[in-house]
């Protein structure tokens, strides 16, 4: 029950984002599309084969950089404890008295100039994922959170990751994607996930070498 109700609303917005984002960058969806041809031709994918797929898997984790799911987590302090001031904060720290709500912005913070180059670009480079195969809170320094931390952590992270890919790599191998309508169309809305107010509205191209 746990993939089937919290599982499906995030995989889906991380999917309408990476087709969001890749409609802007036809280079990106061409160089993915390239990638997926070499790598899979016609077939289907299979767990070896999914290692292979560097760069999609570079551009899902993209989505989750700008468009985190969900875009705040929420934590409770079970004891007494001091956090540290930060970049601009209080040299002295912020006291949290045992039983406070902490709530934590990931979308602000995968967005900020003082953990990321070009915070709010397009970059499915692998210095974003700081050359691992998904990067992680560890490898990031907790500076990447779309699934959270520590024994909390989101327990179907490598699954959504692994499923986005696969979803992502059967549109690309078929079709070519255009946005209807201009980027500044559509509204982004936040709730539990970030996604669109009235739906992403795309023209699907099937390609010449299907």
């Amino acid at each position: 029950m746990m993939m089937l109700i919290a599982g499906h609303e995030t995989t889906a917005a991380v999917l309408t984002w990476a087709v969001f984002l890749l409609a802007q960058h036809p280079v990106k969806m061409k160089k993915a599309q390239s990638e997926i041809d070499a790598v899979l031709g016609q077939g289907r994918t299979t767990f070896e084969s999914l290692k292979k797929l560097e760069y999609l898997r570079l551009i899902v984790v993209e989505s989750l950089h700008l468009y985190p799911q969900p875009p705040l987590l929420i934590r409770r302090s079970l004891t007494s404890d001091i956090l540290p001031g930060g970049y601009n904060g209080d040299k002295n720290g912020y006291e949290i008295p045992a039983g406070t709500d902490v709530f934590l912005s990931v979308y602000n913070l995968h967005r900020s100039p003082y953990f990321w180059d070009k915070p709010n670009e397009f970059e499915p480079e692998p210095s974003r994922s700081r050359g691992a195969l998904y990067p992680n809170e560890i490898i990031s320094d907790f500076a990447f959170l779309p699934f959270g931390g520590g024994p909390r952590k989101c327990v179907g992270d490598q699954f959504a990751l692994m499923e986005s890919t696969i979803a992502l790599a059967m549109l690309l191998q078929k079709f070519d994607v255009e946005l209807k309508g201009s980027p500044e169309d559509v509204e982004l809305v936040t709730g539990a996930t970030i996604h669109t107010k009235t739906g992403l509205w795309c023209k699907l191209k099937k390609r010449s070498n299907i």
